[in-house]
């Protein structure tokens, strides 16, 4: 059942990279490769396998920090990407790298276990997510960003459900 989850989740990660791809009123090459690196890590997590989650998960973080500096407020011009765009995509990189890893680890066997449980941790993490989302959702005048903010927490929330 997971792997039905797993790949339902590929689904809105497609749906927004199109939609920042379509957008024409606003060119975003930056979200576009952030859009395209999480539906990569998708598709490879969830059909090939051929990169293991940690790599992933430090490729999608690094992504994240690439983002946040390049659409930082400069002090002579101003990014024509809304703010909290820029957050809701970073934010979504990293909730993206936690998934990877947390479907990429085994869960123990024995009762024996130390340190904190994450999985409740990055449920919590993930309910958050949503919850801004729905919040970014309401604020958005385009139409294409509030389709991408759906899309993106769709399949965040699909992704927590399959893997945890």
């Amino acid at each position: 059942m997971s792997e039905t989850l797993h790949l339902w989740a590929v689904a809105p990660a497609a749906i927004g990279t199109c939609c920042l791809a379509a957008d024409r009123a606003r060119v975003r090459p930056p979200e576009v490769v952030a859009s395209v690196l999480m539906l990569l890590a998708m598709l490879d997590a969830g059909l090939l396998g051929l990169v293991a989650p940690v790599y992933w998960a430090t490729v999608l973080l690094l992504a994240a920090l690439a983002l946040a500096a390049w659409r930082r407020p400069r002090q002579r011009r101003t990014p024509r990407v809304p703010t909290t765009m820029t957050l809701h995509t970073a934010l979504g990189l990293v909730m993206m790298a936690a998934l990877q890893v947390a479907m990429g680890t085994h869960p123990q066997t024995s009762a024996h276990t130390h340190g904190v449980a994450l999985g409740p941790l990055l449920l919590a993490a993930v309910i958050g997510y949503g919850l801004a989302s729905v919040l970014m959702l309401r604020r958005m005048p385009a139409r294409l960003d509030r389709a991408q903010i759906g899309a993106m927490a769709a399949s965040i929330v699909l992704m927590s459900i399959a893997g945890l």
